[in-house]
């Protein structure tokens, strides 16, 4: 199943953001969140994303990757164009995150 990413939006908080995706026929929506650290006189980008977004995504760790490098673009203000193909998803992996 083909992985298009269907926009990513702002949340309430200004470093969380909701993902919206399409993988084969079933849209899911995931909050990713961006935090900043520093790590001696660098600072340093974590983005994550909750727990179904993690177990969605188990098994599938560059489209997990390619999603969150394109919200830390989004939350560097930087372009990002959707919809937007990420790869293929395989079905069996699929229905575990969303029982």
């Amino acid at each position: 199943m083909n992985v298009q990413l269907l926009s990513i939006s702002p949340v309430a908080r200004p470093t969380a953001f909701d993902v919206a995706l399409l993988i084969g026929t079933e849209q899911l929506q995931f909050t990713i969140t961006v935090e900043i650290d520093q790590i001696g006189d660098r600072e340093i980008q974590i983005v994550h994303g909750d727990r179904d977004f993690s177990e969605t995504f188990r098994f599938n760790q560059k489209i997990a990757a390619d999603i969150c490098k394109l919200v830390s673009k989004v939350y560097n203000h930087q372009a990002v164009s959707v919809p937007s193909d990420l790869g293929e998803f395989y079905p069996d992996q699929l229905q575990p995150a969303l029982v």
